[in-house]
């Protein structure tokens, strides 16, 4: 088939040289081919893309902020008195209950000093807080009374073990800068 093709294109050679195509031929094609420029339609412009996104970061921030305000640590309120059933819990989550309050009383300190480090240990200390109040509202509807309390007091005493280690970090902090003052003084 390739010899027949081929010697059909050598016979015929002339014929096909004879025949050029127009000159305007090219000028036709593009004629046809030209496409309209495309509108690019901008539903924002850059502007105001900047300014919308700025008032929705500025929302999340007070969003954030309003929420964190709402759910701000206060100290560990104690379980009301006809919950507990057995004196024995009563009496420890009393006095578990008094030693929190007192390190977040001494936590308050830090506050003043250094705002940021009081932030990341507030929200530690609120995970727990909420924890506490959770297991509070339980104790009403939960048949395992006794297990419930045991987990509150547990809860305490996380509470009272995590706000004794940031204390003990903030008094290293405390410490490390009054020996850094020293030593440039």
């Amino acid at each position: 088939m390739k010899n027949r093709l081929e010697e059909f294109v050598h016979r015929h050679r002339d014929e096909f040289d004879a025949d050029a195509p127009a000159n305007d031929l090219w000028a036709v094609i593009e004629q046809h081919t030209e496409q309209k420029p495309v509108k690019i339609f901008r539903l924002f412009t850059l502007k105001q893309l900047a300014a919308s996104l700025l008032i929705l970061v500025n929302a999340v921030a007070i969003f954030f902020l309003v929420e964190r305000k709402n759910t701000f640590s206060a100290p560990v309120e104690n379980a009301p008195r006809e919950q507990v059933t057995n004196p024995g819990y009563e009496k420890e989550i009393d006095q578990i209950s008094r030693l929190v309050e007192i390190k977040q009383a001494k936590l308050k300190e830090v506050e003043r000093s250094n705002p940021v480090l009081y932030r990341k240990f507030t929200d530690a200390l609120d995970q727990l807080n909420n924890s506490y109040r959770q297991l509070e509202k339980e104790l009403n509807t939960n048949p395992n009374r006794e297990a419930l309390l045991e987990a509150m007091i547990q809860n305490l005493s996380l509470q009272q073990e995590l706000l004794n280690r940031q204390l003990t970090i903030y008094q290293t902090l405390k410490q490390s800068r009054n020996e850094k003052n020293t030593i440039s003084l």
